[in-house]
């Protein structure tokens, strides 16, 4: 779980000093030290920070399913997409050869066959989806 933490310090000229700091945390739920904090300060609050840590959560798994899912789709719309252009190109190959065009036949067909075989040799294997658009 990532973590990053700013804080400022400053000091005004009649001797005022003040400090301030924020944290993010892309953990599903505050440090125990953060949430012993707020028992001191709001013990009340302490039940409605699990109850919203509950349903952003929930809503972080729902999200990533919707991910997921779309994700899966998109990869296999890619293969049968590869698949269809590789056929209708072989096809095509086929048709102009038979038409007493046997180069060109060859061309069509080896060219298609070619293409193909680059774009999923040379595709990214990596895919970082982030959702939080960070």
């Amino acid at each position: 779980m990532a973590n990053r933490t700013t804080s400022a310090h400053g000091k005004s000229s009649d001797g005022a000093e003040f400090a301030l700091q924020s944290t993010q945390s892309d953990a599903p739920i505050l440090p125990i030290g953060n949430i012993e904090r707020l028992h001191a300060i709001r013990p009340d609050r302490v039940d409605w920070v699990f109850e919203q840590t509950q349903i952003e959560s929930e809503s972080r798994r729902k999200e990533q399913t919707r991910v997921n899912t779309f994700i899966f789709i998109e990869r296999i719309a890619g293969m049968l997409s590869a698949l269809i252009i590789g056929m209708l190109g072989i096809a095509g190959g086929i048709y102009v050869g038979l038409h007493g065009h046997d180069w060109l036949g060859g061309v069509i067909a080896t060219t298609t066959i070619a293409t193909l075989a680059v774009a999923f040799l040379r595709r990214d294997g990596n895919v970082n989806v982030n959702v939080d658009g960070e």
